[in-house]
């Protein structure tokens, strides 16, 4: 598994602060990085969220019910095709996890991905567990 390609093509596709995480099996390829929010889609989130509750903007049931379910579906839809497209581009299985989004810190999403030359090699929530993440 050639790890420097697998970290140009995270890079390549918009992924920031991207990290390699040390794991205990060398043949499991662990990675921290952020899913960054454009402005678009920040609006888009909070357009939805407008429209469809009916509590004031930026109330708790606003952020928790629309806001952040939204952005939360716009990260786990766009990592999972890059994440889709590594795995298809160097033959290789791969898992990940986005964190919880707040109220107070929304512009990026931070993810872990895990990465594997043999296709259910691992768990990524026992490697997570492992790892105190």
């Amino acid at each position: 598994m050639d790890t420097e390609k697998i970290l140009k093509s995270l890079e390549e596709s918009g992924l920031n602060g991207i990290e390699h995480i040390n794991y205990k099996d060398k043949n499991i390829f662990v990675v921290k990085f952020n899913f960054d929010f454009d402005d678009s889609e920040i609006e888009s989130a909070r357009a939805y969220a407008n429209d469809e509750c009916d509590e004031d903007e930026e109330s708790e049931e606003w952020y928790d019910d629309f806001f952040l379910p939204y952005l939360n579906d716009l990260a786990v839809d766009n990592v999972g095709e890059i994440i889709e497209d590594i795995m298809a581009d160097f033959d290789i299985d791969g898992q990940f996890v986005t964190s919880d989004l707040n109220d107070e810190e929304y512009e990026n999403d931070e993810c872990i991905a895990a990465f594997s030359d043999e296709e259910g090699k691992f768990e990524l929530e026992e490697i997570l567990d492992e790892l105190e993440l």
